[in-house]
């Protein structure tokens, strides 16, 4: 897996591929649809999640100086299963969506929550509707998770989600002030929902 580092907002990159010690298993891979396998936190903090035949959180604490992987038990062990979006409130808390993007409507082992930073993960009391590409943290008890076959809320930090829409979408972000949370489908489709108190 190639790794690259900018420190100036996009202008230059440094390749730090070297310092990942571990390769790639065969078929492991990265998925694109969201553009949320990557996250970065304050302070250095860095996962990146893979998926296909093996799924894996790689995590830097140090701006990708050195790297730990984690094993992510998420639906894994084909080409179209793994992790498609992590997100994270703090350098502890995060979670996992995605599942298998050819059966979208089966909600299997497809997210997943950490409260240590991604060292260990563990399943929802009720989780999303079905394959999910796309999560994000509204404030720390509120989440939105998205994907083909629908958009669920959470009120309660992951544990219960609940199906709001069934739109087939592909990604969703949260405004970087205020409540409003934007998502994004085929077709250039861009909606907007607005939280309210």
């Amino acid at each position: 897996m190639q790794l690259l580092k900018t420190s100036n907002g996009g202008i230059s990159w440094q390749d730090i591929t070297a310092n990942l010690k571990k390769e790639l298993a065969v078929g492991e891979a990265g998925f694109a649809a969201s553009g949320t396998t990557i996250r970065t936190l304050p302070g250095g903090h860095t996962w990146v999640s893979s998926g296909g035949s093996v799924s894996n959180i790689y995590y830097s604490s140090n701006y990708g100086k050195s790297w730990k992987v984690y094993p992510l038990p998420i639906l894994q062990g084909e080409s179209s299963t793994g992790p498609f979006s992590i997100a994270f409130l703090n350098k502890k808390k995060g979670v996992a969506v995605g599942g298998n993007y050819l059966k979208d409507k089966e909600n299997t082992n497809n997210i997943l929550l950490t409260n240590n930073g991604g060292k260990t993960w563990v399943k929802p009391t009720l989780p999303v509707g079905g394959y999910r590409s796309g999560v994000t943290y509204i404030t720390d008890k509120m989440l939105i998770a998205t994907g083909t076959s629908g958009t669920d809320i959470s009120l309660d930090g992951g544990m219960t989600w609940k199906t709001i829409s069934q739109l087939n979408l592909n990604a969703v972000q949260k405004a970087k002030n205020g409540t409003t949370v934007l998502l994004t489908g085929n077709s250039g489709r861009i909606y907007k929902l607005i939280i309210t108190p």
